[in-house]
């Protein structure tokens, strides 16, 4: 029998599936396919970690980070404009005490314009609505 005929005979292929079934072959046929499916778990397991440990773990610390800063901005900006809304006062009080203590004193010192850049922030109430 030539190779070729081999493989077109009924008893070959019947001997190699007794072969296969009786000789473990499709045990190992499905061990083999368990330890892949195990070993492509194991290894997305590990991929799940490092991405967690070198990207998402420094982004968290990055975000907890960023939010103190804006807490820290979000304080010197209350106290910015507590400042500012002091300062205005005590300008104005100053400025009622010039006209009483000396009343040309405003014609020849003419108090500088707010810059509108600044009037929001410093004097809201002054802003014309659109």
């Amino acid at each position: 029998m030539t190779p070729l005929n081999l493989f077109s005979s009924t008893e070959f292929w019947t001997s190699l599936i007794v072969v296969l079934i009786g000789g473990g072959g499709v045990g190992a046929i499905i061990g083999a396919i368990s330890s892949r499916r195990k070993d492509t778990a194991d290894i997305a397991a590990k991929a799940c970690d490092i991405l967690t440990d070198s990207v998402i773990k420094p982004l968290r610390e990055q975000v907890e980070s960023q939010e103190e800063q804006i807490q820290h901005l979000e304080d010197q900006q209350r106290k910015y404009f507590a400042l500012a809304a002091y300062t205005r006062q005590l300008f104005h009080w100053l400025q009622q005490f010039c006209e009483i203590a000396e009343p040309d004193f405003l014609k020849r010192h003419p108090k500088p314009h707010l810059p509108d850049e600044l009037r929001a922030d410093v004097a809201p109430e002054t802003v014309e609505d659109a």
